[in-house]
Protein backbone atom coordinates (compact mmCIF):
# COMPACT_ATOMS: atom_id res chain seq x y z
CA UNK A 1 0.00 0.00 0.00
CA UNK A 2 2.63 2.21 0.49
CA UNK A 3 4.89 3.71 -2.51
CA UNK A 4 2.71 1.94 -5.35
CA UNK A 5 0.88 3.16 -8.00
CA UNK A 6 -2.20 1.81 -6.57
CA UNK A 7 -1.36 3.43 -3.38
CA UNK A 8 -1.73 6.75 -5.22
CA UNK A 9 -5.02 6.11 -6.79
CA UNK A 10 -6.33 5.03 -3.69
CA UNK A 11 -5.00 8.23 -2.52
CA UNK A 12 -6.88 9.87 -5.27
CA UNK A 13 -9.72 8.58 -4.75
CA UNK A 14 -9.55 9.38 -0.86
CA UNK A 15 -9.12 13.40 -2.31
CA UNK A 16 -12.02 13.02 -4.89
CA UNK A 17 -14.35 11.90 -1.87
CA UNK A 18 -12.96 14.24 0.05
CA UNK A 19 -13.28 17.26 -1.99
CA UNK A 20 -16.87 15.99 -3.20
CA UNK A 21 -18.33 16.51 0.25
CA UNK A 22 -16.40 19.76 1.11
CA UNK A 23 -18.20 21.58 -2.33
CA UNK A 24 -21.22 19.60 -2.13
CA UNK A 25 -22.53 19.26 1.13
CA UNK A 26 -22.00 21.09 4.58
CA UNK A 27 -20.58 18.63 6.56
CA UNK A 28 -17.90 18.87 8.79
CA UNK A 29 -14.34 18.81 7.04
CA UNK A 30 -13.33 16.07 9.55
CA UNK A 31 -15.70 13.94 8.88
CA UNK A 32 -15.35 14.02 5.13
CA UNK A 33 -11.54 13.45 5.89
CA UNK A 34 -12.89 10.06 7.89
CA UNK A 35 -15.09 9.08 4.87
CA UNK A 36 -12.38 9.46 2.75
CA UNK A 37 -10.34 6.92 4.67
CA UNK A 38 -13.86 4.79 4.54
CA UNK A 39 -13.91 4.88 0.76
CA UNK A 40 -10.51 3.80 0.20
CA UNK A 41 -10.18 0.81 2.73
CA UNK A 42 -13.28 0.01 1.27
CA UNK A 43 -11.69 0.19 -2.68
CA UNK A 44 -8.61 -1.85 -1.67
CA UNK A 45 -10.76 -4.57 0.23
CA UNK A 46 -13.00 -4.87 -2.99
CA UNK A 47 -9.91 -5.28 -4.88
CA UNK A 48 -7.55 -8.18 -2.71
CA UNK A 49 -10.74 -9.89 -2.91
CA UNK A 50 -9.98 -13.11 -4.86
CA UNK A 51 -6.26 -11.95 -5.41
CA UNK A 52 -4.75 -11.90 -1.74
CA UNK A 53 -6.09 -13.39 1.75
CA UNK A 54 -5.48 -10.21 3.84
CA UNK A 55 -6.88 -9.87 7.01
CA UNK A 56 -5.56 -6.37 7.40
CA UNK A 57 -8.32 -5.25 4.99
CA UNK A 58 -11.36 -7.16 7.25
CA UNK A 59 -9.69 -5.21 10.56
CA UNK A 60 -9.11 -1.82 8.91
CA UNK A 61 -12.76 -1.88 7.14
CA UNK A 62 -14.70 -3.03 10.34
CA UNK A 63 -13.11 -0.48 12.43
CA UNK A 64 -13.70 2.39 10.18
CA UNK A 65 -17.33 1.46 9.33
CA UNK A 66 -17.92 1.32 13.25
CA UNK A 67 -16.02 4.10 14.10
CA UNK A 68 -16.43 6.89 10.99
CA UNK A 69 -19.52 5.81 8.81
CA UNK A 70 -21.83 5.04 11.71
CA UNK A 71 -21.22 8.13 13.69
CA UNK A 72 -21.14 10.38 10.68
CA UNK A 73 -25.06 9.02 9.97
CA UNK A 74 -25.80 9.25 13.21
CA UNK A 75 -24.75 12.89 13.32
CA UNK A 76 -26.15 13.67 10.45
CA UNK A 77 -29.06 11.14 8.91
CA UNK A 78 -30.05 9.30 11.16
CA UNK A 79 -32.94 10.29 13.90
CA UNK A 80 -31.79 10.98 17.32
CA UNK A 81 -31.80 7.60 19.56
CA UNK A 82 -32.56 7.98 22.94
CA UNK A 83 -30.27 4.90 23.90
CA UNK A 84 -27.22 5.18 21.19
CA UNK A 85 -27.35 8.84 21.28
CA UNK A 86 -23.62 10.90 20.61
CA UNK A 87 -22.77 12.32 23.35
CA UNK A 88 -20.21 14.30 22.64
CA UNK A 89 -19.92 16.98 19.52
CA UNK A 90 -19.16 16.20 15.89
CA UNK A 91 -16.37 18.20 15.80
CA UNK A 92 -15.35 17.04 19.16
CA UNK A 93 -15.47 13.24 18.27
CA UNK A 94 -13.95 13.56 14.98
CA UNK A 95 -10.81 15.40 15.76
CA UNK A 96 -10.04 12.73 17.67
CA UNK A 97 -11.37 9.86 16.44
CA UNK A 98 -10.38 10.37 12.32
CA UNK A 99 -6.80 11.31 13.06
CA UNK A 100 -7.01 8.05 15.23
CA UNK A 101 -7.93 5.84 12.07
CA UNK A 102 -5.48 7.01 10.04
CA UNK A 103 -2.85 5.69 12.81
CA UNK A 104 -4.34 2.72 12.74
CA UNK A 105 -3.97 2.17 9.23
CA UNK A 106 -0.63 3.17 8.79
CA UNK A 107 -0.17 0.88 11.78
CA UNK A 108 -1.52 -2.00 10.14
CA UNK A 109 -0.42 -1.30 6.56
CA UNK A 110 3.46 -0.05 7.33
CA UNK A 111 5.89 -2.77 6.04
CA UNK A 112 8.10 -4.72 8.27
CA UNK A 113 9.18 -7.02 5.66
CA UNK A 114 8.49 -7.95 2.25
CA UNK A 115 6.60 -11.36 3.23
CA UNK A 116 3.52 -9.30 4.12
CA UNK A 117 0.81 -10.04 1.40
CA UNK A 118 -0.63 -13.70 1.23
CA UNK A 119 -0.87 -13.98 -2.67
CA UNK A 120 -1.41 -16.74 -5.33
CA UNK A 121 2.06 -18.33 -4.87
CA UNK A 122 1.17 -19.06 -1.22
CA UNK A 123 -1.71 -20.62 -2.32
CA UNK A 124 0.19 -22.83 -4.69
CA UNK A 125 2.50 -23.70 -1.56
CA UNK A 126 -0.90 -24.71 0.14
CA UNK A 127 -2.33 -26.23 -2.60
CA UNK A 128 0.72 -28.49 -3.16
CA UNK A 129 1.60 -29.38 0.23
CA UNK A 130 -2.12 -30.23 0.63
CA UNK A 131 -2.21 -32.65 -2.00
CA UNK A 132 0.63 -34.45 -0.27
CA UNK A 133 -1.42 -34.94 3.02
CA UNK A 134 -5.20 -35.13 1.74
CA UNK A 135 -6.34 -36.23 5.29
CA UNK A 136 -4.87 -33.38 7.60
CA UNK A 137 -7.99 -31.35 6.95
CA UNK A 138 -10.30 -33.94 7.48
CA UNK A 139 -8.24 -34.13 10.72
CA UNK A 140 -8.68 -30.98 11.97
CA UNK A 141 -12.21 -30.36 10.96
CA UNK A 142 -12.66 -33.32 12.98
CA UNK A 143 -10.95 -32.62 15.92
CA UNK A 144 -12.52 -29.10 16.03
CA UNK A 145 -15.72 -30.80 15.69
CA UNK A 146 -15.61 -33.35 18.71
CA UNK A 147 -14.48 -30.51 20.95
CA UNK A 148 -17.49 -28.36 19.79
CA UNK A 149 -19.70 -31.38 20.96
CA UNK A 150 -17.76 -32.48 24.21
CA UNK A 151 -16.96 -28.66 25.56
CA UNK A 152 -21.00 -28.31 26.95
CA UNK A 153 -20.29 -31.48 29.27
CA UNK A 154 -16.69 -30.02 30.76
CA UNK A 155 -16.14 -27.62 33.42
CA UNK A 156 -16.53 -24.33 32.55
CA UNK A 157 -12.95 -23.38 33.43
CA UNK A 158 -11.94 -24.80 30.09
CA UNK A 159 -14.60 -23.21 28.00
CA UNK A 160 -12.47 -20.47 26.41
CA UNK A 161 -9.75 -23.34 25.78
CA UNK A 162 -12.44 -25.41 23.89
CA UNK A 163 -13.72 -22.51 22.42
CA UNK A 164 -10.25 -21.99 20.50
CA UNK A 165 -9.83 -26.22 19.89
CA UNK A 166 -13.33 -25.87 18.20
CA UNK A 167 -12.53 -23.09 15.66
CA UNK A 168 -10.00 -25.58 14.63
CA UNK A 169 -12.93 -27.26 12.27
CA UNK A 170 -12.70 -23.93 10.07
CA UNK A 171 -8.99 -24.49 9.88
CA UNK A 172 -9.62 -28.09 8.22
CA UNK A 173 -12.70 -26.42 6.17
CA UNK A 174 -10.12 -24.22 4.35
CA UNK A 175 -7.81 -26.77 4.08
CA UNK A 176 -10.70 -28.98 2.37
CA UNK A 177 -11.58 -25.96 0.42
CA UNK A 178 -7.89 -25.92 -0.95
CA UNK A 179 -7.48 -29.15 -1.93
CA UNK A 180 -9.03 -31.50 -4.87
CA UNK A 181 -11.95 -32.90 -3.15
CA UNK A 182 -14.93 -33.67 -4.80
CA UNK A 183 -16.83 -33.10 -1.65
CA UNK A 184 -15.34 -29.91 -0.53
CA UNK A 185 -18.18 -27.44 -1.31
CA UNK A 186 -20.49 -30.45 0.56
CA UNK A 187 -18.27 -30.08 3.57
CA UNK A 188 -18.16 -26.59 3.14
CA UNK A 189 -22.17 -26.13 3.40
CA UNK A 190 -22.32 -28.75 6.14
CA UNK A 191 -20.00 -27.25 8.72
CA UNK A 192 -21.24 -23.42 8.31
CA UNK A 193 -24.99 -25.19 8.32
CA UNK A 194 -24.07 -26.58 11.68
CA UNK A 195 -22.81 -23.13 12.62
CA UNK A 196 -25.89 -21.41 11.28
CA UNK A 197 -28.07 -23.76 13.30
CA UNK A 198 -25.96 -23.54 16.48
CA UNK A 199 -26.63 -19.66 16.04
CA UNK A 200 -30.15 -19.91 15.76
CA UNK A 201 -30.60 -21.85 19.19
CA UNK A 202 -28.49 -19.26 21.37
CA UNK A 203 -30.20 -16.76 19.25
CA UNK A 204 -26.15 -15.12 19.16
CA UNK A 205 -25.16 -14.22 15.70
CA UNK A 206 -22.33 -11.92 15.72
CA UNK A 207 -19.76 -15.45 15.53
CA UNK A 208 -21.75 -16.63 12.62
CA UNK A 209 -21.21 -13.79 11.02
CA UNK A 210 -17.81 -13.29 11.46
CA UNK A 211 -16.90 -17.01 10.36
CA UNK A 212 -18.48 -15.73 7.12
CA UNK A 213 -16.84 -13.15 6.47
CA UNK A 214 -13.40 -14.64 7.07
CA UNK A 215 -14.67 -17.77 5.11
CA UNK A 216 -15.39 -15.56 2.11
CA UNK A 217 -11.73 -14.10 2.25
CA UNK A 218 -10.79 -17.40 1.70
CA UNK A 219 -13.54 -18.69 -0.85
CA UNK A 220 -13.06 -15.45 -3.34
CA UNK A 221 -8.90 -16.75 -2.86
CA UNK A 222 -9.62 -20.70 -3.87
CA UNK A 223 -12.26 -19.71 -7.06
CA UNK A 224 -9.93 -16.63 -7.99
CA UNK A 225 -13.65 -14.95 -8.05
CA UNK A 226 -14.18 -12.41 -11.02
CA UNK A 227 -15.65 -9.01 -10.46
CA UNK A 228 -19.04 -9.67 -10.97
CA UNK A 229 -18.87 -12.30 -8.54
CA UNK A 230 -17.14 -10.14 -5.89
CA UNK A 231 -20.71 -7.81 -6.28
CA UNK A 232 -22.98 -10.18 -6.02
CA UNK A 233 -21.08 -11.91 -2.94
CA UNK A 234 -21.10 -8.59 -1.32
CA UNK A 235 -24.81 -7.90 -2.32
CA UNK A 236 -25.89 -11.00 -0.96
CA UNK A 237 -23.80 -10.84 2.30
CA UNK A 238 -25.26 -7.48 3.00
CA UNK A 239 -28.61 -8.39 2.45
CA UNK A 240 -28.28 -11.40 4.80
CA UNK A 241 -26.46 -9.21 7.61
CA UNK A 242 -29.51 -6.64 7.50
CA UNK A 243 -31.97 -9.58 7.28
CA UNK A 244 -30.52 -11.68 10.32
CA UNK A 245 -30.50 -7.79 12.19
CA UNK A 246 -33.94 -7.02 11.85
CA UNK A 247 -34.78 -10.28 12.94
CA UNK A 248 -32.67 -10.95 16.47
CA UNK A 249 -34.62 -8.67 18.33
CA UNK A 250 -38.16 -10.28 17.90
CA UNK A 251 -36.57 -13.98 18.07
CA UNK A 252 -34.88 -12.88 21.18
CA UNK A 253 -38.05 -11.81 22.72
CA UNK A 254 -39.76 -14.86 21.23
CA UNK A 255 -37.14 -16.99 22.58
CA UNK A 256 -35.63 -15.53 25.67
CA UNK A 257 -38.40 -13.91 27.77
CA UNK A 258 -41.85 -15.90 26.20
CA UNK A 259 -42.62 -19.36 26.71
CA UNK A 260 -43.61 -21.11 23.60
CA UNK A 261 -44.72 -24.61 22.40
CA UNK A 262 -42.37 -24.23 18.67
CA UNK A 263 -38.69 -25.03 18.47
CA UNK A 264 -36.60 -22.15 18.08
CA UNK A 265 -35.28 -22.97 14.70
CA UNK A 266 -39.40 -23.22 13.71
CA UNK A 267 -39.87 -19.85 15.41
CA UNK A 268 -36.73 -18.26 14.04
CA UNK A 269 -38.29 -20.15 10.09
CA UNK A 270 -41.41 -17.98 10.93
CA UNK A 271 -39.88 -14.56 11.31
CA UNK A 272 -37.26 -15.08 8.24
CA UNK A 273 -40.44 -16.33 5.95
CA UNK A 274 -42.56 -12.95 7.14
CA UNK A 275 -39.64 -11.12 6.33
CA UNK A 276 -38.70 -12.12 2.99
CA UNK A 277 -42.31 -12.30 1.92
CA UNK A 278 -42.78 -8.38 2.87
CA UNK A 279 -39.32 -7.49 1.85
CA UNK A 280 -39.87 -3.43 2.44
CA UNK A 281 -40.37 -4.24 6.44
CA UNK A 282 -36.59 -4.45 6.26
CA UNK A 283 -36.14 -0.49 5.29
CA UNK A 284 -39.11 0.43 7.92
CA UNK A 285 -37.43 3.29 10.26
CA UNK A 286 -37.20 0.95 12.95
CA UNK A 287 -34.90 -1.87 11.26
CA UNK A 288 -32.68 1.36 9.83
CA UNK A 289 -32.49 2.82 13.11
CA UNK A 290 -31.66 -0.32 14.72
CA UNK A 291 -29.20 -1.06 11.76
CA UNK A 292 -27.31 2.37 12.37
CA UNK A 293 -27.24 2.17 15.95
CA UNK A 294 -25.49 -1.58 15.12
CA UNK A 295 -23.01 0.18 12.65
CA UNK A 296 -22.37 2.76 15.15
CA UNK A 297 -19.68 2.07 17.69
CA UNK A 298 -18.86 5.68 18.17
CA UNK A 299 -21.81 6.20 20.45
CA UNK A 300 -19.90 4.34 23.60
CA UNK A 301 -16.75 6.34 22.95
CA UNK A 302 -18.32 9.70 22.79
CA UNK A 303 -19.47 8.84 26.32
CA UNK A 304 -15.95 8.08 27.56
CA UNK A 305 -15.05 11.21 25.97
CA UNK A 306 -17.93 13.00 27.97
CA UNK A 307 -17.05 11.68 31.01
CA UNK A 308 -13.60 11.84 30.94
CA UNK A 309 -11.65 13.72 31.83
CA UNK A 310 -14.10 16.02 33.35
CA UNK A 311 -15.65 13.55 36.04
CA UNK A 312 -13.08 10.75 35.74
CA UNK A 313 -9.31 11.33 35.51
CA UNK A 314 -7.46 9.61 32.63
CA UNK A 315 -6.38 5.92 34.57
CA UNK A 316 -2.73 5.86 32.57
CA UNK A 317 -2.30 2.35 31.45
CA UNK A 318 -4.28 0.74 34.39
CA UNK A 319 -5.94 -1.46 31.84
CA UNK A 320 -3.69 -1.79 30.02
CA UNK A 321 -1.30 -3.28 32.68
CA UNK A 322 -3.98 -5.53 34.08
CA UNK A 323 -4.47 -6.70 30.09
CA UNK A 324 -1.03 -7.75 30.13
CA UNK A 325 -0.80 -9.15 33.48
CA UNK A 326 -4.11 -11.56 33.04
CA UNK A 327 -3.09 -12.15 29.54
CA UNK A 328 0.24 -13.76 30.08
CA UNK A 329 -0.64 -15.31 33.62
CA UNK A 330 -2.48 -18.23 34.00
CA UNK A 331 -5.37 -18.02 36.29
CA UNK A 332 -4.70 -21.07 38.77
CA UNK A 333 -1.26 -18.44 38.83
CA UNK A 334 -3.14 -15.26 39.51
CA UNK A 335 -6.55 -16.12 40.78
CA UNK A 336 -7.40 -12.45 40.96
CA UNK A 337 -6.57 -11.73 37.74
CA UNK A 338 -9.43 -9.40 35.33
CA UNK A 339 -11.90 -11.15 33.14
CA UNK A 340 -11.13 -10.44 29.50
CA UNK A 341 -14.92 -8.61 28.42
CA UNK A 342 -15.88 -4.95 29.20
CA UNK A 343 -18.58 -4.58 31.45
CA UNK A 344 -16.39 -2.91 34.23
CA UNK A 345 -14.97 -0.60 32.60
CA UNK A 346 -17.85 0.78 29.92
CA UNK A 347 -20.07 1.81 33.79
CA UNK A 348 -16.35 2.85 34.83
CA UNK A 349 -15.65 4.88 31.88
CA UNK A 350 -19.01 6.07 30.52
CA UNK A 351 -20.34 6.64 33.47
CA UNK A 352 -23.45 4.50 31.99
CA UNK A 353 -24.94 1.61 34.01
CA UNK A 354 -25.47 -2.05 32.46
CA UNK A 355 -28.55 -4.12 33.25
CA UNK A 356 -26.99 -7.55 34.92
CA UNK A 357 -27.57 -9.55 31.98
CA UNK A 358 -25.79 -6.70 28.75
CA UNK A 359 -21.95 -6.57 28.65
CA UNK A 360 -20.27 -4.27 26.35
CA UNK A 361 -16.63 -3.39 25.44
CA UNK A 362 -15.12 -0.23 25.15
CA UNK A 363 -13.62 -0.71 21.89
CA UNK A 364 -9.25 -0.19 21.65
CA UNK A 365 -10.58 3.17 20.79
CA UNK A 366 -12.50 3.76 23.84
CA UNK A 367 -9.83 2.45 26.23
CA UNK A 368 -6.88 4.62 24.36
CA UNK A 369 -8.60 7.76 25.51
CA UNK A 370 -9.64 6.27 28.75
CA UNK A 371 -5.88 5.67 29.43
CA UNK A 372 -4.17 8.34 27.63
CA UNK A 373 -6.17 11.03 26.39
CA UNK A 374 -6.28 12.07 22.98
CA UNK A 375 -2.82 11.97 21.05
CA UNK A 376 -2.10 8.50 23.76
CA UNK A 377 -4.63 7.44 22.33
CA UNK A 378 -3.68 7.70 18.63
CA UNK A 379 -0.12 6.86 19.84
CA UNK A 380 -2.01 3.29 21.56
CA UNK A 381 -4.18 2.49 18.03
CA UNK A 382 -0.92 3.02 16.18
CA UNK A 383 1.25 0.58 18.58
CA UNK A 384 -1.90 -2.16 18.26
CA UNK A 385 -1.88 -2.29 15.00
CA UNK A 386 1.62 -2.46 14.70
CA UNK A 387 1.17 -5.24 16.57
CA UNK A 388 -1.35 -7.13 14.52
CA UNK A 389 0.85 -6.03 11.39
CA UNK A 390 4.03 -7.61 12.99
CA UNK A 391 2.32 -10.99 13.60
CA UNK A 392 0.65 -11.52 10.24
CA UNK A 393 4.50 -10.60 9.17
CA UNK A 394 5.76 -13.48 11.44
CA UNK A 395 3.28 -16.03 10.28
CA UNK A 396 3.26 -14.96 6.35
CA UNK A 397 7.43 -16.06 7.42
CA UNK A 398 6.82 -18.85 8.42
CA UNK A 399 4.07 -20.07 6.05
CA UNK A 400 7.33 -19.99 3.29
CA UNK A 401 8.34 -22.94 5.10
CA UNK A 402 5.20 -24.40 6.58
CA UNK A 403 2.34 -23.39 3.89
CA UNK A 404 -0.93 -24.26 5.35
CA UNK A 405 0.24 -22.25 8.67
CA UNK A 406 -1.74 -19.00 7.15
CA UNK A 407 -4.57 -20.78 7.08
CA UNK A 408 -4.10 -20.35 11.08
CA UNK A 409 -4.71 -16.33 10.48
CA UNK A 410 -8.34 -16.62 10.61
CA UNK A 411 -8.49 -18.45 14.15
CA UNK A 412 -5.67 -15.82 15.72
CA UNK A 413 -7.67 -12.44 14.36
CA UNK A 414 -11.08 -14.13 14.92
CA UNK A 415 -11.47 -11.76 18.22
CA UNK A 416 -9.01 -9.01 17.40
CA UNK A 417 -10.54 -8.37 14.01
CA UNK A 418 -14.03 -6.96 16.11
CA UNK A 419 -13.98 -3.11 16.60
CA UNK A 420 -15.49 -3.54 20.03
CA UNK A 421 -13.64 -5.27 22.09
CA UNK A 422 -11.25 -3.97 24.50
CA UNK A 423 -7.38 -4.53 24.80
CA UNK A 424 -7.85 -7.30 27.23
CA UNK A 425 -10.00 -9.59 24.81
CA UNK A 426 -7.66 -8.61 22.20
CA UNK A 427 -4.10 -9.33 23.75
CA UNK A 428 -5.77 -12.22 25.93
CA UNK A 429 -6.97 -13.94 23.12
CA UNK A 430 -4.49 -13.93 20.51
CA UNK A 431 -1.95 -15.00 22.89
CA UNK A 432 -4.12 -17.71 23.65
CA UNK A 433 -5.10 -18.50 20.01
CA UNK A 434 -1.21 -18.08 19.48
CA UNK A 435 -0.56 -21.27 21.94
CA UNK A 436 -3.20 -23.10 20.47
CA UNK A 437 -2.07 -22.82 17.02
CA UNK A 438 1.19 -23.34 17.27
CA UNK A 439 0.67 -26.76 19.42
CA UNK A 440 -2.21 -27.75 17.07
CA UNK A 441 0.50 -26.81 14.01
CA UNK A 442 2.92 -28.88 15.54
CA UNK A 443 1.18 -31.81 16.55
CA UNK A 444 -0.72 -32.28 13.19
CA UNK A 445 2.74 -31.33 11.37
CA UNK A 446 5.04 -34.22 13.59
CA UNK A 447 1.62 -36.79 12.71
CA UNK A 448 2.06 -36.06 8.72
CA UNK A 449 5.58 -36.74 8.53
CA UNK A 450 5.53 -39.50 10.19
CA UNK A 451 2.83 -41.42 8.48
CA UNK A 452 4.48 -39.55 4.86
CA UNK A 453 5.35 -42.42 2.50
CA UNK A 454 9.16 -42.61 2.07
CA UNK A 455 10.62 -43.71 -1.30
CA UNK A 456 12.16 -47.10 -1.34
CA UNK A 457 15.58 -47.63 -1.46
CA UNK A 458 16.99 -49.96 -3.93
CA UNK A 459 19.29 -51.96 -3.02
CA UNK A 460 21.24 -52.71 -6.23
CA UNK A 461 23.32 -50.15 -7.89
CA UNK A 462 22.19 -48.24 -10.23
CA UNK A 463 22.68 -49.48 -14.06
CA UNK A 464 25.45 -47.90 -16.46
CA UNK A 465 25.35 -47.66 -20.23
CA UNK A 466 28.31 -47.80 -22.46
CA UNK A 467 27.76 -44.03 -23.41
CA UNK A 468 29.32 -42.96 -20.35
CA UNK A 469 31.93 -45.34 -19.78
Amino acid sequence: MYLSGRSLKLLSLGFLVFAFFEIFSSLYFMSGLGLALCAGIAVKFFQDLGKRLEIRDLIAFMSVTQWILGPVLAYNVLPYDELYYMAVTEAEYMNFMVPLCYFMTHGLYLPLRDERIINEEDVDRVKSYIREHPWLGYILTVIGLTAGFISKSLPASLTFMMFLITNIQYVGMYMILFSDSRFRWLIFAGIMGLATFAAVLQGMFGELVQWFMLSFLVIALVVRIPMWGKIALISIGMFLILLVQSTKEEYRMATWYAASEKSNSAIYKEIIRSRISSPSSLFESGVTQNMGARLNQGWIIARIMNHMPEKVGFVHGETIESALYASLLPRFLAPGKVKAGGRANFERFTGTPLPETTSMDISLAGEGYANFGIVGGWAFIFLVSLLYNWVIVVVISHSKKYPTLILWIPILFFQVMKAETDFATVFNYLTKAAIITFLAFYLTNVIMEMTRKKPKISMNPPATSNENI
